[in-house]
């Protein structure tokens, strides 16, 4: 059963009821970690930097049990949960990640409610988001959310753990910051294909393609795929929007051999898996001559029998013209098994924020 390891700052940290929001607030996300896991279990996921590989790899192992599993074992996961409720708090639009976390919930025994619009809240009254989580906090054990702003989240987690709530918090995408669930079912998708823990180093690349400046997905499943640190990760955007400093900065201080380019064509042939992004409009204007440029990065049909044939193909969803409905057909393509993966890769997940994630129990029934 695996715990996290948290990276502390170099001082001592205080109890979690003394800390005040602004020395949070000014925290790194590693160092905001500690707290969000406060008996060495994650009790409010916000970010990629949260995971590390032990909690990976028992995350996949538990998933891949689940999934591959018998009609027994299913019925047996969803005792598991069942005296817990939840509440999916998705305030920003939504398909594939609130369908995925419902069913998740739901196959682990968890009773949901759903709010989809803060203005059928008592938002609508004057209430501030704030005190609507809390509101929620108090009657639920779980609330998934989405919202435009990572502050929100960010400020709720402090404000449950600060206050001694067991409420789980689980991050379904903040803004143009994060979105580590997506991630966790991406890269659950490539260990799947590749032994990715024995790869030589430098000789694995994974391109991230498009608007990664603005893209949550880009960033999170970046931050996980530091974690394998023989992995060579290639940003592949036109100039505008390619991907921000403050995470090649992380790369550069973990030690992680990355490029910038815009030149897809040379890097295909090289390339082990690709991760396509669509343009984020929703996160800030684009320039006229960026959004002609765009079409420059899309993953045509001619362009993927450049890649290697043993190549991984994955895209966050939902697409436009930068992959063709046409790649669905090639056994590269994997976007839609990774939709699937991601429910169980979330049934995993819930199941050990409430400490109920024992492999071996699970697979002899003896919880």
């Amino acid at each position: 059963m695996a715990t996290i390891a948290s990276t502390p700052p170099t001082t001592t940290m205080p109890d979690p009821s003394n800390l005040t929001w602004p020395e949070f607030d000014a925290m790194s996300p590693r160092e905001k970690g500690a707290y969000l896991a406060p008996d060495g279990r994650l009790q409010a996921l916000l970010y990629s930097q949260q995971f590390d590989r032990e909690l990976l790899d028992h995350l996949f192992e538990l998933a891949e049990l689940v999934r591959e599993g018998d009609d027994s074992i299913r019925r047996y996961v969803k005792t598991l949960l069942a005296t817990k409720s939840g509440a999916l708090y998705f305030t920003q639009p939504s398909t594939r990640t609130f369908t995925s976390f419902s069913l998740a919930a739901r196959a682990t025994g968890m009773m949901c409610e759903e709010i989809r619009d803060a203005e059928m809240s008592s938002v609508y009254k004057g209430e501030s988001e704030i005190d609507t989580l809390l509101t929620l906090a108090e009657l639920s054990d779980a609330i998934i959310m989405r919202q435009g702003d990572h502050s929100l989240i960010d400020r709720f987690a402090f404000e449950v753990v600060h206050r001694g709530y067991s409420t789980r918090i689980l991050n379904g995408g903040s803004g143009s910051e994060q979105h580590p669930t997506q991630a966790l079912l991406e890269l659950y998708t490539l260990v799947s294909h590749f032994d990715l823990a024995n790869v030589e180093g430098g000789s694995f690349s994974v391109a991230i393609v498009g608007d990664l400046k603005r893209s949550r997905t880009a960033r999170s499943l970046s931050y996980l795929l530091a974690l394998y640190p023989r992995i060579r990760q290639v940003f592949l955007a036109p100039e505008e929007l390619q991907m921000g400093d403050d995470l090649t900065d992380y790369l550069d201080e973990t030690s992680i051999r990355w490029e910038r380019t815009d030149d897809m064509d040379g890097q295909l042939p090289t390339l082990d898996a690709i991760y396509m992004m669509r343009m984020q409009d929703e996160y800030g204007t684009t320039s006229e001559e960026t959004r002609r440029r765009y079409d420059d990065f899309r993953l045509t049909t001619d362009r993927a029998a450049a890649m290697k044939s043993d190549a991984c193909i994955l895209h966050p969803l939902p697409r436009r013209s930068e992959l063709p409905i046409e790649l669905d057909a090639d056994p590269r393509a994997m976007y839609w098994e990774a939709v699937n993966r991601g429910k169980f890769v979330r049934i995993a997940l819930l199941l050990h924020m409430f400490g109920r994630d024992d492999v071996a129990r699970i697979r002899d029934r003896s919880y």
